[in-house]
């Protein structure tokens, strides 16, 4: 993956597993440009999201 802002190959960081943290994503890699120093996070969803609160609050008032 290049980095947004200057194109240079990014460093992955590592992998950590947020499920137990996170309704929506399982895990989260963090990566970082060598060149100008840009820190990326990406975040992998869940293949069946947990609701979140506001879809939660409909689905109380229906």
């Amino acid at each position: 993956m290049k980095c947004w802002h200057c194109n240079t190959e990014l460093i992955w960081g590592g992998d950590h597993d947020i499920e137990e943290e996170s309704g929506e994503f399982c895990m989260v890699t963090n990566l970082s440009c060598p060149e100008c120093g840009s820190y990326v996070e990406v975040y992998l969803p869940k293949d069946d999201p947990e609701p979140t609160w506001q879809e939660k609050l409909v689905a109380a008032n229906d």
